[in-house]
């Protein structure tokens, strides 16, 4: 079977300029750049990105996710194709683990996502979020982005570590922008003269602060408030075999979630209100829909699932992650191309969730398409 696929060499694409690749229209255009090779290339296409990843092969459509998060994931290194976050997350956390480490990470943490757990951070989040907005009607012209960065740090810094002092919560906010910014720096230095450098720095402090929450809740243990939040359960949770998360597991957990929590989300709710902003005919529908749900109290978290459309048009558009990154370690096939180990698999929810075979007038802003009878 493996001499009549084509070799990856065959595979559409450009490679780029000896030494840097790609590297220059990827890193300036970013989400850009790979929709312009997909519209020049379709659905498979190759790219070098030296420095960056290496080879990869940009795989685009449902087959192409099926096959890096199932049917090939076996092949496929998520903790390799996701090295250029260890600055940030580790080695010791879920998203760098692979096969059965994995499994067994995933289990240790699917407490933080039980439906009792979820309920608590529902009402931390609505407090915070109530306060924000509040705060921004008083000051006139915002910058949005600015200010939903803000608003989804204080909500995972208070969501995670349980944190309610804002002075707290804007050091710590502080610290992970500066962490998050050094995974931008060329020269992975440790020293305060890099971008790099002071991003780890940024990130020694905050191991140090959820040091010293953990230290605190040891000591008052018996404080039924300690395990309503992320860390208090990661510190409570107990697998089969009476294994714990050790303290620089906590750690390196807690950080992720940070991760995962926050540039994602505020660019969300970026692209969400932005849509909203130019189609008044669809804040008139999501304010209607809104009282007719909710009326005039607070929403409840069993009301969000009769208010979702407006925000699952908003992922499928915008998803938060615009690529997923694999690295395989052995041979793999797709579309009938031999892609060796080595190589970097990408794929795009970005790109699929804009395929006209797969959506009607996939560029429209159009939260009815997921209501019936069209669902």
């Amino acid at each position: 079977m493996a001499d009549k696929l084509k070799s990856v060499d065959m595979m559409p694409g450009n490679r780029g300029l000896p030494i840097i690749g790609e590297l220059i229209g990827a890193l300036t255009k970013q989400e850009l750049y790979y929709w312009q090779q997909h519209q020049k290339y379709g659905n498979v296409f190759k790219v070098s990105l030296p420095l960056l990843f290496g080879d990869i092969a940009c795989l685009i459509g449902p087959e192409a996710n099926r096959l890096v998060l199932k049917d090939g994931a076996g092949k496929l290194s998520s903790r390799l194709g996701n090295k250029s976050l260890e600055p940030i997350l580790t080695n010791d956390t879920v998203l760098l683990k692979d096969g059965e480490e994995h499994r067994t990470s995933r289990k240790m943490i699917l407490p933080v996502f039980h439906q009792q757990a979820i309920a608590s951070y529902f009402n931390t989040v609505q407090s915070v979020v109530t306060a924000a907005v509040a705060d921004w009607s008083k000051q006139g012209a915002i910058d949005l982005d600015t200010e939903l960065r803000k608003l989804t740090l204080a909500v995972v810094v208070k969501t995670f570590l349980g944190s309610e002092k804002t002075a707290e919560i804007q050091q710590v906010s502080e610290w992970f922008t500066t962490l998050t910014g050094g995974l931008y720096g060329l020269f992975k230095w440790d020293t305060p003269l890099t971008i790099h450098g002071r991003g780890q720095a940024a990130r020694r402090k905050i191991v140090k602060y959820i040091r010293q929450v953990i230290r605190e809740r040891i000591d008052r243990s018996d404080d039924p408030a300690n395990a309503l939040d992320v860390l208090g359960l990661l510190m409570n949770t107990v697998d089969e075999d009476g294994n714990k998360f050790t303290e620089t597991q906590i750690v390196n957990q807690a950080i992720l979630f940070l991760f995962a929590g926050h540039e994602t989300t505020s660019s969300l709710m970026d692209w969400v209100l932005f849509e909203l902003g130019n189609r008044p005919e669809w804040r008139q529908k999501l304010r209607s829909e809104h009282q007719q749900v909710v009326g005039n109290q607070p929403i409840a978290m069993s009301q969000l699932p009769q208010m979702t459309n407006v925000l699952k048009e908003g992922e499928r558009l915008y998803p938060p992650l615009f690529l997923i990154s694999r690295m395989a370690i052995a041979d793999i096939e797709y579309a009938g191309y031999l892609i060796p180990a080595g190589w970097y698999l990408l794929i795009f929810p970005l790109l699929t969730h804009r395929l006209p075979e797969i959506y009607q007038d996939p560029d429209l802003f159009d939260p009815d398409r997921f209501a019936p009878p069209r669902e």
